[in-house]
């Protein structure tokens, strides 16, 4: 009894040193996934096609599409995959702060503010900041490409 009493706390000694050991990838995993919502609704945005740049009746069906509101609840709010899977949840400890409620692009890939103008583009990169436990990571939207980095 004495012999399997020791094994049992040798097991929880080894089983604790190694979830030490093993690093919380949480925090890359979301921020990995914001990532990719922001290229997937900048992919979305280069499907669409106009005749003239200053109309804007090309933006009237799927707005939703080619734009994502930069807060936890709209990539939590996302539409589950045909698996049934949201493929955007982010943890619950996770949180997300901007510079900007929103972000859009146009048929070019080019992020914009608020509604669809020539004087809209952006001209400063948005910083979103994922933070998990106590630890963040900042993501930069530059101007004009709407290339997205991982700012180190």
């Amino acid at each position: 009894m004495i012999e399997l009493i020791f094994i049992i706390i040798i097991l929880g000694i080894l089983t604790a040193s190694i979830k030490m050991a093993v690093p919380d990838s949480r925090l890359r995993t979301d921020t990995e996934s914001i990532i990719q919502k922001i290229k997937q609704t900048q992919l979305k945005a280069l499907e669409y096609s106009h005749e003239v740049l200053g109309d804007t009746q090309w933006r009237e069906k799927d707005y939703n599409d080619t734009c994502i509101f930069l807060n936890k609840e709209y990539l939590d709010s996302v539409e589950k995959d045909k698996n049934g899977a949201k493929p955007y949840l982010l943890s619950s400890q996770t949180s997300l702060t901007s510079n900007a409620s929103k972000v859009c692009f146009d048929d070019l890939g080019r992020p914009y503010k608020d509604n669809y103008k020539l004087n809209n583009f952006l001209n400063m990169p948005i910083e979103l900041n994922v933070t998990y436990k106590q630890k963040n990571k900042s993501i930069l939207i530059m101007p004009y490409s709407g290339c997205v980095i991982i700012k180190r």
